[in-house]
């Protein structure tokens, strides 16, 4: 079971060559408005970011777009230019124009795959991934975007299976040794997932998600300081990311350093000011430092961020308990049993 406040990983970016194709047969996905990045997770892994933005070919300053291209090589550069600066709709316009001159283009479907990705169609996204291997076979990043997807749909056998593919095509794929690692750490196979972080850090020690979910296995594994070792490697390489204080301070905490874990709180809050977990395991952490009105202030501010968790209403009751207010504790306490009650589906309109 997973320890609270700690949620599932964030994959790592896919490769950024272009590799796919479509078959006129298979339908283009649908582009939606918004932002398609995904937003951060606030867990104890990374998930994967399905996007183009990886191992650096796009390090180079962008160039204005050029006038309209008429080949298949243009039309794909031009698509790529929009779809690294967000412009989805223009991408998917430029990539499918590419698929009407040359059907069987792979580099075209696999970013059609990575954008169907994108916008939350994972079954279309796997179909087109495949589609694009059956033209242009050994893509290790195909089969990483297609073990990302299946992850999406639940399916982690099968996404392990896929990451183990993109290995076979590339024994050097750092992100696939990072996903694979993943796959390990949720079917609890610990020792074999730390080892594959371990080989993706070995090719790729600027990682700071590998970083993460490794110190996220050893946690998992009871290996704290190793945890909390892990923790400052990805601090140092992303300091802004309020997910890996949070990770780090609860190492602390179960290290049996609440004093440091509050600052590792502190600063998460500081980062991200709507972190409900990082506000909860804060008002747990006053809590054993024995500081109960300030504990009380935090469980609260969590409960304004998100009213119906169930959890902040359970450690509120605890604190109330612990400052001798039974009576509100005992009301925190119900309220909370009512927020984990299922719904009551066979329940028909009231009676008249």
């Amino acid at each position: 079971a997973a320890q609270a406040g700690l949620l599932p990983p964030r994959f790592q970016p896919v490769e950024n060559v272009l590799h796919a194709a479509l078959s006129p047969l298979l339908p283009i996905p649908a582009i939606f408005a918004g932002n398609w990045l995904q937003k951060p997770y606030h867990g104890r892994r990374r998930d994967g970011r399905l996007g183009i933005a990886g191992k650096g070919c796009f390090k180079a300053p962008m160039t204005e777009a050029r006038p309209e291209p008429k080949t298949s090589a243009e039309l794909l550069t031009q698509g790529l230019f929009h779809h690294r600066r967000g412009e989805i709709a223009l991408a998917m316009e430029r990539y499918t124009a590419v698929l009407r001159i040359d059907p069987q283009n792979a580099d075209a479907l696999y970013y059609v795959a990575v954008l169907a990705c994108h916008e939350g169609q994972f079954q279309q996204g796997i179909d087109l991934a495949r589609r694009s291997l059956s033209f242009r076979p050994g893509q290790a990043r195909a089969h990483n975007v297609i073990g990302q997807a299946l992850y999406r749909l639940g399916q982690v056998k099968d996404a392990l299976a896929s990451f183990d593919n993109a290995l076979e095509c590339d024994v050097n794929f750092a992100d696939a040794y990072g996903n694979r690692g993943n796959m390990l750490s949720e079917l609890g196979r610990a020792a074999e997932a730390l080892s594959s972080f371990d080989r993706a850090l070995a090719l790729n020690a600027d990682s700071s998600g590998d970083w993460q979910n490794r110190g996220a296995t050893l946690h998992g594994m009871g290996r704290l300081d190793d945890a909390i070792a892990s923790y400052d490697r990805a601090i140092a390489l992303d300091p802004q990311f309020s997910v890996l204080h949070f990770n780090r301070a609860n190492a602390l905490k179960d290290r049996g350093k609440p004093d440091d874990a509050l600052a590792g709180y502190d600063r998460a809050i500081a980062l991200t000011p709507d972190f409900v977990e990082a506000h909860l395991a804060r008002a747990l952490a006053l809590n054993e430092l024995g500081r109960r009105d300030e504990a009380l202030a935090s469980v609260d501010r969590a409960i304004e961020v998100k009213p119906a968790m169930a959890a902040a209403h359970k450690v509120r009751g605890s604190v109330l308990q612990a400052m001798g207010r039974a009576d509100e504790a005992q009301a925190s306490l119900a309220h909370a049993a009512e927020l984990e009650k299922p719904a009551d589906k066979d329940s028909g309109p009231p009676t008249q």
